[in-house]
């Protein structure tokens, strides 16, 4: 059967005519916008690193800090329609992680942790937000690498309606970072509760001194006398006691130096020994300087407070900050048993 002209061109332009038709049910099934990113953000404002942040301290006893977190997924607009993610963790990005900030963290074992909201996410019509990833430190105790340990964690999957959907480049990933700390030694400067330590066998060393303020005045009873460093910036200023024999040590008492309150420790590093050789880290002490109106008839001591009791022959403290000056000191030095 031959068309004739006048039939061509009827039929040519019914054909025309559904071309639009075509393209309607075209964008109906598959919309391509523009400018349409889905990324992933630490819920801790104003920090660019992409890192979400969990500080855990360990002591003897148990393990102090928070052990769950969350993020979320974001869209640089609102959607026109629903987007569906797949976000899973992502060990390769930790090589790239350290090398850009100059750390050596380790992976987070895959025991230690749990994504307990799953992989599967959505960020709904209308929205720019996904509902949050929630992430549980499981076996925070097995988390004891001094340089710590990182989660990376990925989109790995968008689907949606709208196939312009794009995931962004330099924000597809966060870090859930997890630090390591130790410390035997409590965030208080409350004096333990307990009896004093026999002193008369103990020998009192320390960095240096000054003139007319030696280390015995450590132990001397008397809160008017006090043991001060020498006058150098670059010196180190550290006490050191060996008390006879091993004792079972609650903490200690400082009574502050009131001749010179500069001198005052408000940092002090804590360590122990059974051989005075061989020492053991207990943690860093922060406290104040002397309260207002106190004096050395009526002093304000500060006390170190261990978590767990610790039995050593010896301990040192180190002198971290004080407030002002290159000379530190101390009028009293006790142990509470």
């Amino acid at each position: 059967m031959k068309l004739s002209i006048t039939n061509y061109k009827t039929f040519r332009w019914m054909l025309l005519g559904l071309f639009p038709l075509l393209a309607v049910s075209c964008k109906k099934d598959e919309i391509r916008s523009k400018e349409l990113m889905v990324f992933l953000q630490p819920d801790l404002p104003g920090i660019p690193t992409q890192t979400q942040q969990l500080d855990l301290t360990h002591t003897p006893i148990e393990v102090r800090g928070e052990k769950n977190t969350q993020v979320h997924a974001y869209t640089s607009r609102e959607l026109d329609y629903a987007i569906d993610l797949t976000i899973q963790p992502a060990p390769d990005m930790l090589a790239s992680y350290n090398a850009l900030r100059g750390q050596n963290n380790a992976i987070l074992p895959a025991g230690s942790y749990q994504i307990t909201s799953g992989e599967k996410y959505s960020i709904a019509k209308g929205e720019r937000v996904s509902q949050p990833i929630q992430i549980q430190i499981t076996s925070p105790e097995m988390l004891t690498n001094p340089d710590g340990y990182v989660l990376p964690l990925a989109i790995t999957k968008v689907e949606s309606k709208d196939k312009g959907v794009v995931i962004s480049n330099t924000h597809k990933a966060v870090y859930v970072r997890i630090s390591y700390a130790y410390t035997n030694v409590e965030s208080t400067q409350a004096v333990p509760t307990g009896t004093f330590a026999v002193r008369t066998a103990w020998n009192v060393t320390v960095s240096n001194i000054t003139n007319g303020n030696p280390a015995t005045n450590l132990i001397d009873g008397n809160n008017s006398t006090v043991w001060r460093s020498s006058n150098s910036a670059g010196a180190e200023k550290w006490i050191q006691v060996d008390m006879g024999a091993a004792t079972t040590m609650k903490g200690m008492r400082m009574s502050p130096s009131y001749s010179s309150t500069n001198d005052n420790a408000t940092k002090l590093t804590v360590r122990t020994s059974n051989d005075g050789t061989t020492w053991t880290f207990q943690g860093i002490w922060n406290g104040t300087t002397y309260a207002t109106g106190t004096n050395a008839n009526n002093p304000d001591y500060k006390g170190i407070q261990f978590i767990a009791p610790v039995t050593a022959r010896y301990f040192r403290l180190e002198y971290n900050a004080w407030p002002s000056g290159n000379r530190v000191g101390m009028a009293e030095l006790n142990v509470v048993e």
